[in-house]
């Protein structure tokens, strides 16, 4: 699957290659954050000098990279949002995506308008808050 993943508020293009490009914030820290494109995919590559100082349960501030402006849900404040688009399918439909900011905590949520698919063995502890019936906003 050929995933585009956007930014919310600029719609800038965020994966120009295989991997999603975005600024992290920690305290006085910040860097340049790589993540997969595949949903469930919880590998990262990031400066070092930002990723020591970062521990397990620490909440993660993450901005776009283009426009600066911060994606942290409107209505899960711990979890990060982006916009996807699926490349492949002629219909180009927007989907959103969901991901926790607070670092090791694997959970992720896709809504595609019809339906929320999870990731990550931390996902159930949401699994209540993100429904079809939840706040999407849309």
């Amino acid at each position: 699957m050929s995933l585009a993943y956007h930014c919310p508020k600029c719609d800038a293009l965020l994966n120009p290659n295989v991997r999603v490009v975005l600024v992290a914030r920690f305290g006085p820290k910040q860097g340049i954050v790589l993540m997969s494109s595949q949903p469930g995919n919880y590998q990262v590559i990031c400066d070092m000098g930002f990723c020591h100082e970062v521990a397990k349960g620490d909440i993660i501030e993450f901005k776009c990279p283009v426009c600066h402006g911060s994606l942290t849900s409107e209505t899960h404040k711990t979890f990060a949002e982006l916009k996807i688009v699926n490349t492949e399918k002629e219909d180009n439909n927007t989907c959103l995506l969901r991901f926790s900011r607070v670092s090791e905590e694997h959970a992720t949520f896709l809504y595609d308008g019809d339906s929320v698919r999870e990731f990550g063995e931390a996902a159930n502890l949401f699994s209540d808050t993100m429904t079809i019936e939840g706040d999407w906003g849309w």
